[in-house]
């Protein structure tokens, strides 16, 4: 069965999540990107290894400056270019207050997938409905199960997350994760490599998926350029 939500519906329902769109922070990037730039990641080991499915997860981190939410959007372009999977992302933003919290992420999270359509639709209509037809606002917890619920049902789905180090939630943002990471989809991460991260992340992604970017690689638009990966 495939569910069909009218425009006035997703508008009402989006008025409600007033979910943070991540397409600006993706806009911003395209214009500072220079051509070719990122195709060396694209062409790398890590990547096709976790595109094909073997690599469940990536952390890319590096110093500040190394133009990592520049290289995440190249890889977002890639995925929804190239992949019939389902792309989701989310850019964690210091000057955007809206893009600084777990709660915020799942309501981009939550949103996006109502938005692609089909029986996923069905999960937020659902909490829409329980929290009396958007009288109520959703707690963390109600939007990370309704999002795992929606992402289990759409099947294939990737998540691209940018800088975690500005989250201002990250006790939250890390045990979401790793839960996140035990599940079917696929999470590409990029953050500097902060002492919580990299204490953290390696437990749940496994040190062979923590990719250290390098400055003049990740702005080299030769497939030459390396980075620093265990394979």
């Amino acid at each position: 069965m495939v569910t069909i939500t009218s425009d006035s519906h997703l508008a009402k329902v989006e008025r409600w999540l007033c979910p943070p769109d991540y397409s600006t922070n993706a806009k911003l990037a395209r214009k500072r990107r220079h051509a070719g730039t990122g195709t060396w990641f694209l062409d790398s080991p890590a990547f096709q290894e976790w595109k094909l499915g073997s690599r469940r997860h990536l952390w890319l981190y590096g110093l500040a400056g190394c133009g990592k939410t520049v290289l995440s959007t190249t890889i977002l372009d890639n995925l929804l270019q190239t992949d019939n999977r389902t792309t989701l992302a989310f850019f964690f933003d210091f000057n955007d207050p809206r893009k600084q919290t777990l709660e915020n992420l799942l309501r981009s999270l939550a949103f996006q997938l109502y938005h692609s359509g089909g029986e996923a639709a069905r999960g937020l209509d659902n909490l829409f409905t329980y929290h009396d037809d958007g009288r109520r606002q959703p707690d963390t917890s109600a939007l990370s199960a309704c999002v795992d619920t929606m992402m289990q049902i759409t099947g294939k789905v990737a998540v691209i997350l940018d800088a975690l180090d500005e989250c201002t939630t990250r006790e939250e943002l890390l045990p979401w994760m790793r839960g996140f990471a035990s599940g079917n989809a696929q999470l590409m991460v990029t953050s500097r490599p902060e002492a919580d991260f990299q204490r953290e992340i390696p437990r749940f992604f496994n040190d062979r998926n923590c990719v250290l970017l390098d400055k003049r690689a990740v702005n080299n638009t030769s497939t030459d350029a390396r980075c620093e990966y265990d394979s």
